[in-house]
């Protein structure tokens, strides 16, 4: 009995601090919000639905600066064949030459975009995303813990009923409580949400422009107001264009912040932050977007070339 105790609460202790470390690389970097910028518009958009909110915004955006059209029918019509990224040059190659598709075809291609891995990439490597395989590794550490904390609890109580002193009866018991605050502590999110992602999420809907719900008053326009709410209740005009969007497939559910903390910057963003994007290209024109050094309505055209 001893010895198998003294193995679990072993293997206890090992899971423990196998389960710290990785709690602790899921804090992402400690800076101030107030200094940089914050994500761009998609990175903004894939934070908040991941490839469904990416696509969304992107025909949003392309909506928005009458790019396309969408009808009641949900059929997709480029007005002006313009492209900022390689997925705005996906919608175009979608709708080919007759240069129309299905709303739900054109979301498709996008949300199956090879570049969305690139722009998850980025929010990686700024720190406000885990790594999918980090992830999945704080989940299958924290499921051994619990095994070695029920293996060692059950032997933990065995031993308090024939230990000879008060010593050898509490001690593992207090070592499995120990193990059982710890697992509380460090369990697993259910998203991919760092430390730093959790308080920058925070920030940008409680106290940075972009919480607002108007486009004519967000600082990205419609396109913002579908990358961080969806495309649901979108106030007229827009209001038949955000039901299209919820039909293909766009409706997902209405945005909470994951807590009711503060930054404490006491701060908000200025309507620049639209755009700044600090590692991803999708969220601004790129040299391979267009010919031209800015993304602006009077760019010259794109062709259709492929999502990757």
């Amino acid at each position: 009995m001893i010895i198998a105790l003294t193995v679990a609460l072993i293997a206890l202790a090992i899971s423990s601090a196998w389960l710290l470390r990785l709690r602790l690389t899921a804090r992402g970097p400690r800076v101030p919000l107030t200094t940089g910028c914050e994500p761009g518009l998609l990175e903004i958009a894939y934070l908040k639905g991941r490839e469904g909110g990416v696509a969304d915004t992107v025909i949003a955006r392309m909506y928005a600066e009458e790019r396309i059209s969408v009808d009641s029918a949900g059929k997709v019509e480029v007005i002006s064949p313009i492209a900022r990224d390689s997925f705005e040059r996906a919608v175009l190659k979608e709708c080919a030459t007759d240069w129309s598709s299905d709303l739900r075809a054109v979301r498709d291609v996008l949300t199956g975009c090879r570049d969305m891995r690139t722009l998850e990439g980025s929010l990686e490597k700024q720190g406000l995303l885990m790594p999918l395989q980090a992830h999945g590794t704080w989940r299958w550490a924290a499921g051994i813990h619990v095994v070695w904390l029920v293996i060692a609890g059950i032997l933990a109580l065995a031993s308090a009923f024939t230990a000879d002193s008060a010593l050898a009866r509490f001690a593992p018991l207090a070592l499995v409580a120990l193990g059982i605050v710890l697992r509380v502590l460090c369990r697993p999110r259910v998203g991919r949400f760092t430390d730093h992602g959790a308080r920058m999420d925070d920030y940008l809907w409680l106290e940075s422009p972009w919480g607002e719900h108007k486009p004519d008053r967000h600082p990205a326009g419609l396109a913002g107001v579908v990358a961080a709410w969806g495309p649901q209740d979108l106030p007229e005009p827009d209001k038949e264009f955000g039901k299209q969007l919820e039909k293909a497939g766009g409706g997902w559910r209405r945005y909470k912040p994951s807590s009711s903390r503060s930054s404490g910057s006491g701060s908000s963003s200025s309507s620049s932050s639209y755009g700044c994007s600090t590692g991803c290209s999708s969220s601004s024109c790129s040299s391979s977007s267009c010919s031209s050094s800015s993304c602006s309505s009077s760019s010259s055209s794109c062709g259709g070339s492929s999502c990757s």
